[in-house]
């Protein structure tokens, strides 16, 4: 697993939507959406239920969340 699009994630989960995230990443907007669509691609889970008003972590999504806060704690 790529540490960056984990780091990514992370960041987008904390912030509940991408164009927040960006502040605190500074990565674009499509850059995020690469890294986020290709981690889910990697692990074959959906991560976030997309929403107009921002996303929302999958149960899958709060696991890899608490596994990726885990670590990040360390």
């Amino acid at each position: 697993m790529d540490w960056d699009r984990l780091k990514t994630f992370y960041h987008v989960a904390t912030a509940g939507s991408i164009s927040r995230a960006m502040d605190t990443i500074h990565l674009s907007q499509s850059a995020i959406t690469r890294q986020i669509q290709s981690l889910e691609e990697d692990l074959k889970v959906k991560l976030f239920e997309r929403h107009a008003r921002g996303l929302t972590l999958t149960e899958n999504g709060e696991y890899v969340f608490k596994t990726a806060h885990e670590v990040i704690s360390k």
